[in-house]
């Protein structure tokens, strides 16, 4: 019985852990709110991804389909939004566009790699570079997820939903701590 109670009171910590974790503050004029409210805890879940380097800036790839009008337009407000959260330990995030045809040749540093609505038509290639690179993918875009290349999903609106893809995140090495893979939906 006490044992019982001893995991209960945990599990209510590391409840209210995220909670304050993924609390949504308000921000962003270029896109809608439930955009910026995806994009601010996908980049707070950076916090729980134990394989970053532990020191210096972030480098956020945002990855978008050249193929699709306006989703450069997309990306650079998404890009600017990245720009103003902070990431784990209040290290700052440096978001870098990058096109997906421009992805496999891009030779610069890159930490994680967020991927904008409409690039899962593009899955395989990126997934090549993620593996090669060893990158975490997160995406607020469930076709992401549904098609194998998202390795972090996060979707927030009367609540944060977060799903990860465990295999994908094993092939590109990356470790979450113990607490995240306990709340998160995992497919």
């Amino acid at each position: 019985m006490a044992h019982q109670r001893r995991i209960t009171t945990i599990s209510v910590s590391i409840i209210a852990s995220l909670v304050m974790i993924f609390e949504i503050a308000p921000q962003a004029d270029a896109m809608d709110q439930i955009s910026a409210d995806n994009i601010q805890a996908a980049m707070r879940t950076l916090t729980f991804l134990e394989s970053l380097p532990q020191e210096g800036p972030i480098v956020v790839g945002v990855v978008f389909p050249s193929d699709v009008p306006a989703s450069q337009a997309a990306a650079e407000a998404t890009a600017q939004l990245i720009a103003t959260v902070h990431g784990p330990n209040s290290r700052t995030l440096k978001p870098l566009l990058i096109s997906d045809d421009a992805l496999a040749q891009f030779d610069g540093h890159l930490d994680v790699l967020f991927l904008v609505t409409g690039i899962s038509r593009h899955c395989a290639s990126i997934v090549d570079v993620m593996r090669r690179r060893h990158l975490v993918s997160i995406s607020d875009d469930p076709s992401c997820s549904d098609l194998g290349c998202g390795v972090v999903t996060v979707r927030t609106g009367q609540r944060v939903e977060i799903s990860l893809n465990t295999a994908l995140a094993d092939a590109v090495g990356a470790r979450f701590s113990l607490i995240f893979t306990m709340v998160v939906k995992r497919k």
